[in-house]
């Protein structure tokens, strides 16, 4: 996985859940791990890269197909806006889940 703060957080969450099923006896489930790089170009025009799935398959982390991809080249502006706002949301929750 990409060394991201994003992956590690996927990478946390899916731990602590696998620690708490097999604390109380339950089978850890399959893990999926999720991944996105936001890029703020300007307050108002962001970019994404590589939005990604992967599961373990075979004691491997493998893509899941259909889930990736990268900020189209030119896109609109509208697109570019909303990936500012997807940016600026993701940076506030994961401030707030790690200092509260």
């Amino acid at each position: 996985m990409p060394k991201s703060a994003f992956a590690a957080n996927s990478q946390a969450k899916t731990c602590a859940a696998a620690v708490a099923q097999l604390l109380t006896g339950a089978n850890a489930s399959t893990p999926k791990l999720i991944n996105t790089c936001y890029s703020l170009v300007a307050p108002d025009y962001g970019i994404s890269w590589p939005a990604s799935t992967s599961r373990q398959r075979a004691g491997k982390l493998v893509d899941v197909a259909g889930s990736g991809g990268v900020s189209p080249a030119g896109a609109p502006r509208a697109t570019r806006a909303a990936e500012a706002v997807l940016a600026e949301a993701w940076f506030r929750t994961i401030t707030d889940e790690v200092f509260g």
